[in-house]
């Protein structure tokens, strides 16, 4: 009895919908339109702050030559981008000392990168797992398709040939939904890098001017 419950169960799998490969099909092609989105709004993002940046940059250097601090957190306040807001944040401390604007520098970095962040794990997930999807998808397909010889008797061969390749096409849709998606995480995980890696830059420049503003003159 135990064995006939078993396949009772097996018999209502097989005949569901769950086997159908064409649910995993459409799940892949809606993980692919969410990449395609989340990969515009990045790389938008990314290069308008590349521009933001360098206004920012301009504005340093111009800091470093005349030491106008008061004229520079006029102007910070103006600038845009992520780099600007971290000094922006930072500079709101500069009356409790560098050492507390230094601090602060390191928080509000915390903080944007893991805004910056948003989204690009997403990708990574997609790029890691959506193989696997994929090949659950032509597991599924597969089973289906020898289901489908067993009741088969003149064109068996050929019927499970047939579901057997349209099988393999979720595989194939796992992989392009992956590479792309695997290729955008590892660029844009470089881009916040980039951008963490310049706001430190910054940042030091700026803290210079204000030990230097700071320190007593002999």
């Amino acid at each position: 009895m135990p064995h006939s419950g078993g396949a009772n169960i097996v018999d209502i799998f097989m005949n569901s919908n769950v086997l159908q490969a064409e649910w995993v099909l459409w799940f892949l092609l809606v993980l692919f339109a969410a990449c395609i989105i989340v990969m515009l709004v990045k790389f938008s993002w990314f290069a308008i702050n590349k521009v933001r940046a360098n206004q920012l940059q301009a504005r340093v250097g111009v800091l470093l030559a005349d030491g106008d601090l008061a004229g520079f957190r006029t102007d910070v306040e103006d600038l845009k981008g992520t780099e600007a807001w971290i000094l922006r944040h930072a500079l709101r401390y500069e009356g409790n000392g560098s050492d507390v604007v230094e601090k602060q520098m390191d928080v509000a970095m915390v903080s944007r990168k893991a805004r910056m962040e948003r989204g690009i794990v997403f990708l990574g997930t997609v790029g890691a797992n959506a193989p696997f999807v994929g090949l659950f998808g032509t597991v599924l397909g597969v089973i289906r398709a020898f289901r489908d010889l067993s009741l088969e008797t003149d064109s068996g061969a050929s019927a499970v040939m047939g579901g057997i390749s349209e099988a393999l096409v979720a595989t194939a849709v796992g992989l392009m939904v992956a590479i792309p998606a695997v290729v955008a995480f590892n660029y844009l995980t470089r881009q916040v890098k980039s951008v963490m890696s310049n706001s430190g830059s910054l940042n030091e420049q700026v803290l210079l001017r204000i030990r230097s503003a700071d320190a007593p003159s002999s």
